[in-house]
């Protein structure tokens, strides 16, 4: 694309005023300065850097591969998710500055693109496991050992737009599309693991084998603490339920009707539809009863929701290998719909679904460095933002009230001087994240 040259634009509501983009050294993206300092003291994008290998010949490198990892991650987690816009970024100096030495220009976006392209899948498997080993790490103080753990299993749709390899049709969703697998761990909200698969997987594919990479760095961590799973019915598959079990997970699947189920109900569900009638209010029924499956090797424990309302009958199975009332297990299943918050995060804020590059493995990579973007702003809201107005706020609103700030620089010789905008509101959180920063231990 030819650069466009904007001399002078003018308004119509104000005809003396006049804007151009010669406004000189300038950005918006100072707050990142936080970030990059909290990256810094605990070393995360160091450790994604080490997870990587750099196969290139030295005598022709320009960019050294930790600046371009921090360019692309620092681009994404500031909301330029296009790799395009690294062409005028490269220039800026607040990503000069988390990314490189602050004097160098930065790649470009055929750079990048090479990267990304670079990648194998050897590297793609140590960055998987990035977020399991920072959870490890910083989730919880050394000492610190949780009443248990909570494992939220998820798929999510990625439609497709181009010639992207193994973007395949899912009849589900009746499009196109990716479909990634998300681990999110219930009580702190942090992401675990990604996995891309392709668009005609199922939702419990690979589950199985995701299983073998999340739990013993979590059981070595947290050896005296119970791990429990959710997930919907997709999950519910034979081999999932087996591996769960096998490792001493605690867990409740939704799992599809049929037949037997149905028989089961029907004389509950005539009873609820009955007591509506009578009493013109919503009806809640909890109960459970003991099943086997042909494929299954004992009896299981099925759990079952009827609510008769307004909106009309509803009625949903679980399975589960959960002791306790129906009601309590059913109500803690439930509260697994704050992890679609955490994926409309990942997918609206972090933008984990712009994957158009033509290669499946550089798709990937890409899946992984979103992820990663996610994951280092998480862990700056737990550790930086606890008892400020956005200790609890979306990474959307963390990005426009503390990240998106206007700056001038002025490099002298001795400093490089950010002077942020006078009138910017943020300015007292700004000076609360670095009193927090300058307070942490080294």
């Amino acid at each position: 694309m030819a650069t466009e040259c904007y001399s002078q634009l003018g308004f119509g509501f104000q005809p003396k005023l006049a804007v151009d983009f010669a406004g000189g050294t300038l950005t918006t993206d100072a707050g990142l300065l936080l970030v990059r300092e909290f990256d810094e003291q605990l070393g995360l994008s160091a450790d994604v850097v080490s997870r990587l290998t750099d196969s290139r010949d030295r005598r022709y490198i320009t960019h050294e591969l930790d600046a371009l990892v921090r360019q692309r991650l620092y681009q994404i987690v500031a909301g330029y998710e296009d790799v395009n816009d690294a062409d005028r970024l490269r220039h800026d100096p607040t990503f000069q500055v988390v990314a490189a030495d602050g004097r160098t220009t930065l790649g470009s976006q055929p750079t990048l693109s090479r990267l990304e392209n670079a990648i194998d899948w050897s590297a793609i498997q140590r960055l998987a496991r990035t977020g399991v080993d920072w959870f490890c790490a910083y989730a919880y103080g050394p000492d610190e050992h949780p009443a248990d753990l909570i494992l939220d299993l998820d798929s999510t749709d990625d439609p497709t737009h181009g010639n992207q390899q193994l973007a395949l049709f899912h009849g589900f969703y009746d499009q196109h599309m990716y479909h990634p697998l998300v681990w999110f761990e219930g009580r702190t909200g942090l992401l675990l693991r990604t996995r891309l698969r392709p668009g005609r997987d199922a939702s419990a594919t690979g589950v199985v084998d995701e299983l073998r990479h999340l739990l013993p760095p979590l059981r070595r961590r947290f050896p005296h603490t119970p791990i429990f799973l959710r997930g919907d019915a997709g999950m519910a598959t034979p081999a999932v339920e087996a591996k769960l079990e096998a490792e001493n997970v605690y867990y409740v699947l939704g799992i599809g009707t049929n037949r037997v189920f149905k028989a089961r109900v029907t004389p509950l569900v005539a009873k609820a539809q009955a007591r509506y009638e009578r009493r013109a209010r919503p009806v809640h029924i909890r109960t459970s009863f003991w099943h086997r499956a042909k494929s299954w090797p004992h009896h299981r424990r099925i759990l079952v929701k009827v609510d008769v309302t307004a909106a009309g009958l509803n009625v949903r199975f679980m399975v589960t290998n959960r002791r306790g009332r129906a009601a309590d297990l059913i109500a803690w299943y439930d509260d697994r719909g704050t992890s679609e918050n955490w994926i409309k995060e990942l997918k609206l804020d972090i933008h984990a679904d712009r994957l158009s590059c033509h290669r499946f493995r550089a798709n990937a990579f890409r899946l992984q460095l979103h992820s990663l973007a996610l994951l280092v702003l998480a862990h700056f809201r737990r550790a930086v933002l606890v008892g400020t107005p956005l200790a609890s706020a979306t990474i959307g609103s963390i990005r426009l009230h503390l990240l998106k700030v206007a700056g001038r620089v002025v490099r002298s010789v001795r400093r490089l001087w950010f002077h942020l905008a006078s009138h910017w509101p943020g300015q007292p959180l700004f000076a609360t994240c670095h009193r927090a920063l300058a307070r942490a231990p080294a």
